[in-house]
């Protein structure tokens, strides 16, 4: 089973210990909803502007599965704010 891979940006990246560019590979068991997996990594759901899933804007309630490429951009990433209506 393929990891997740989660690229986190801006504020974001300081959950997070060592190098920041290189993404967190996170073993997933089964799919699981967006928001639900920020808690796991103790991310609150508020912290983020847009999520995107395989390169593809998304809502925090999106099911995540092994393999997916994760990217979190934060609210100070204010140029996301109109992607809202972009998201599947």
């Amino acid at each position: 089973m393929k990891d997740a891979e989660i690229y986190l940006f801006g504020s974001l990246s300081n959950v997070r210990k060592g190098n920041r560019d290189d993404p967190i590979r996170y073993a997933l068991g089964a799919p699981m909803p967006l928001n639900q997996f920020l808690e796991c990594l103790e991310i609150a759901s508020d912290k983020v502007q847009l999520a995107m899933v395989n390169y593809r804007a998304v809502f925090l309630d999106y099911v995540i599965h092994p393999g997916d490429r994760i990217a979190l951009f934060p609210k100070e990433y204010a140029i996301f704010s109109d992607w809202k209506n972009f998201r599947t």
